[in-house]
């Protein structure tokens, strides 16, 4: 942050709070909208049953993997500064809240088989999406 920033007062604090409070809301209602357009454009089809593999297993994939990324996306817009770290720092809470999602399913006994497995691959696809996310910043830079 250089001086000029400061003295014009372009360097907004009041923004750090937000890169904690807005990236779960943001993602979780981009995850929300992704879902039902996927589920939407299912029906309107006809081949898809709500019950089948389809709605199941592979759009909650995606679902997870636009939730990474939106999350990425908006913790680095967020940031008055550092986008690139500040992303990151919530890029590894969302992982680690996701790996422990992972552990629960998979140790708990009130959980069956495939959803253990459906929640594993659910934290895989949304890491994906965060690196996904955090290379496309990287590659930005500090010009977003």
């Amino acid at each position: 942050m250089s001086q000029s920033e400061i003295r014009n007062g372009r360097y907004q604090w009041w923004r750090w709070p937000f890169v904690v409070i807005l990236p779960p809301v943001v993602a979780l209602a981009a995850a929300f909208i992704f879902h039902w357009i996927q589920w939407f454009g299912m029906k309107m089809q006809g081949g898809y049953s709500e019950d089948g593999w389809m709605v199941l297993y592979i759009a909650p994939l995606f679902t997870a993997a636009i939730l990474g990324w939106s999350y990425a996306w908006v913790a680095a817009l967020t940031a008055p500064s550092a986008k690139f770290p500040a992303s990151v720092v919530m890029s590894m809470l969302l992982a680690a809240m996701g790996g422990v999602a992972s552990v629960a399913a998979i140790v708990g006994e009130q959980y069956p088989a495939y959803q253990a497995v459906s929640v594993s691959l659910m934290t895989f696809a949304g890491v994906c999406g965060l690196v996904g996310a955090l290379v496309q910043i990287k590659k930005h830079g500090g010009t977003l």
